[in-house]
């Protein structure tokens, strides 16, 4: 993968890819044009944890602080595209992912949302919830950004891994 298929994905982030270059999105969407399936996956300085069937990705910059994203090796669009052993390890995954991030952030609630029309790849985003975040009462979207501390995500890291190495699970 080279630095324009990098920025090509970081550039889509709004999802709007399918709508605004169908061709594209076409591409993107076989394991042969996916940037992930032909480079390394996520950004490395993202990856927080892995398992053998996904990656648990969150950078310094997130929608809220304790956002994490949870998403498959395999390189499949919807959740239905995963043969049963892939989707059985990815739910798993992530709900141990969402128990780990829960323990270490202590929200009110976690919040799941599955799109995939971003990167073409299943992946679930956890939203822990609190009552000082700025989306109380509203959806939670792309525009507010909040900037974490090493200190911030070596604690979501730490509880993650944590509860992925207790099932087994850890890489």
């Amino acid at each position: 993968m080279d630095d324009a298929d990098t920025i090509t994905i970081r550039a889509d982030a709004s999802g709007r890819l399918w709508h605004e270059d169908p061709d594209r999105w076409r591409q993107i969407c076989t394991p042969e044009g996916c940037p992930w399936c032909q480079g390394p996956g996520p950004p490395a300085d993202e990856i927080l944890a892995e398992t053998p069937t996904c990656w648990v990705t969150g950078g310094i910059e997130a929608i809220l602080p304790g956002y994490v994203c949870v998403s498959t090796k395999a390189h499949a669009v919807e959740p239905y595209e995963l043969d049963a052993e892939t989707m059985h390890h990815f739910w798993s995954d992530a709900m141990t992912v969402a128990r780990g991030l829960a323990a270490a952030v202590e929200p009110v609630k976690m919040n799941y949302e599955i799109h995939g029309n971003t990167v073409p790849h299943v992946h679930m985003h956890l939203f822990p919830r609190t009552p000082r975040d700025p989306y109380v009462g509203f959806v939670i979207h792309n525009r507010v950004q909040v900037r974490r501390t090493p200190k911030q995500l070596g604690e979501m890291t730490a509880g993650i891994r944590d509860a992925l190495a207790a099932v087994g699970r850890l890489v």
